[in-house]
């Protein structure tokens, strides 16, 4: 009898850890798509702005192709994608 009680225990707390972690809630991670979007809008509008302005060859538009770039990095970093026919041509690009 005391063997079978031991026995009850024993499967009992092995079916609790086995089935525990299968539990536990995961949570996913955060979508960063509106603000990739957000970051990649504003460096394109300043972009188009100063090639309006100052030309396309311009210092003001070298400067806003890397905060482009660096726009591009912080969505790759994050796992975000974005609409590559509207960012990733013609003046956008180094």
């Amino acid at each position: 009898m005391k063997k079978h009680i031991i026995r009850i225990a024993l499967g009992a707390a092995l079916a609790v850890g086995l089935t525990l972690p299968v539990g536990i809630a995961t949570h996913a991670d955060r979508d960063w798509g509106s603000a990739c979007h957000q970051r990649l809008e504003n460096a394109r509008a300043k972009l188009d702005h100063d090639a309006a302005r100052h030309g396309n060859d311009s210092p003001q538009v070298r400067h806003d192709r890397d905060r482009l770039e660096t726009a591009r990095q912080w969505c790759r970093d994050h796992h975000a994608d974005w609409d590559h026919s509207r960012f990733d041509v013609g003046i956008y690009l180094k």
